[in-house]
């Protein structure tokens, strides 16, 4: 009995080393990171592995297109994903094991997302794609959830890995302790392996939103075209005045994204003058400061470059009751309204200029200028 459990401590003994060597085995100590760790695709693909290897992205265009064509997505994910289920990791099964992991999970939400109502085959419609996305999302993948990531390694050092903050964590090699070389935690044939299956399958699913894809980079590059046009080129507003409207006027949210189509006017001060033709050879005009008690500006146009607006204003001059009014805005600078300082008589003509716009656009110019000018001086 004593010998038997001699025998079993000896077995177990070896068996741990012979697991600690294999480890260590696939753990190949380099100065060099090989580029396939890092670098993209292209930069270290061959031509044999375009032509022949499985999981090359070429194969959506040869050997699976017929099946993505005719809708099989689901069946052609999972065909990959046994393929790679069947490989030989060696030592590193553990590995491939947690990306087996993550892999089912992403043939499950592909599979729950491609079976939503109004989905038929592959999602070519823009409403399509966005059904398909939206329930992929919410299975918690999204179309850059296979991506190469920046991770930390043990020692604290960057180092690129995938699902970042799962348990599955994936880190390609970490820095030894002294820094000066890396240690491979995966041979580099599984590194390729894994990289053209990841780039496969986030080609395919990146193609089930080419349309929702340049929908959105469409609209947010209109959506900054109207935040530029708003913010610099807008109707001014005073500092109350974009208290009121932050409160009263939120932003739309997605998919929108752009700023909102429409201002309160309230308060807002301005110069001008005021013209009056008693007769055809009389003509009378005075400075005034204008406010315009309550307003409101439209803004029209694919980029909301174009304004129309109306308010309600009190002009004051120093020879006169104040007058009250209407004012029209048709231009981001210019104004044009009729105002009364005596009810009984004819009403005055009215223009007032947004200096405080005018100023604001001009003061970057000032500025730059003024700058210019301290280094030809020597004073900077």
């Amino acid at each position: 009995m004593k010998h038997s459990r001699h025998i079993i401590r000896l077995t177990v003994f070896l068996g741990l080393l012979l697991t600690n060597l294999s480890i260590l085995s696939a753990q190949t100590v380099v100065l060099d990171v090989p580029l396939e760790y890092e670098e993209s695709i292209d930069v270290w693909e061959t031509d044999g592995e375009r032509a022949s290897s499985p999981y090359h992205r070429n194969r959506l265009d040869d050997q699976y297109a017929k099946s993505l064509e005719e809708g099989f997505v689901v069946q052609v994910v999972g065909q990959l994903v046994k393929r790679f289920e069947n490989e030989d990791w060696g030592p590193n099964e553990v590995e491939q094991s947690k990306i087996l992991n993550r892999l089912n999970l992403f043939h499950t939400a592909m599979k729950f997302a491609l079976a939503q109502p109004g989905i038929e085959g592959i999602p070519n419609q823009l409403v399509e794609q966005e059904l398909f996305l939206r329930a992929f999302n919410d299975q918690h993948f999204g179309l850059n959830s296979l991506q190469m990531q920046i991770l930390s390694d043990s020692n604290g050092e960057e180092v690129p890995g995938y699902f970042g903050g799962q348990a599955d964590e994936i880190l390609l090699y970490e820095w030894t302790a002294e820094g000066d070389s890396v240690r491979l935690l995966l041979e580099p044939k599984q590194v390729r392996q894994w990289r053209f299956l990841q780039n496969t399958l986030s080609t395919l699913v990146n193609n089930m939103a080419d349309k929702l894809r340049s929908v959105n980079i469409r609209d947010l590059t209109l959506a900054v075209d109207r935040w530029e046009n708003f913010l610099e080129r807008g109707y001014s507003q005073m500092p109350w005045e974009s208290f009121i409207n932050g409160y009263l006027i939120r932003p739309p949210g997605l998919p929108k994204l752009g700023p909102p189509g429409h201002q309160w006017i309230i308060l807002h001060p301005s110069v001008g003058f005021e013209l009056k033709v008693d007769s055809v050879d009389e003509l009378r005009v005075k400075e005034v400061m204008n406010i315009e008690l309550l307003g409101h500006i439209h803004y029209w146009g694919e980029r909301l470059d174009k304004l129309w607006g109306l308010s309600i204003s009190t002009t004051l001059r120093d020879d006169m009751d104040p007058g009250l009014g209407v004012q029209l805005h048709l231009s981001r600078n210019w104004n044009l309204g009729v105002s009364w300082h005596d009810i009984e008589e004819d009403p005055f003509l009215f223009m007032s200029v947004d200096l405080f716009s005018a100023a604001s656009r001009e003061a970057p110019r000032y500025l730059a200028a003024y700058q210019e000018q301290r280094k030809k001086l020597g004073l900077d």
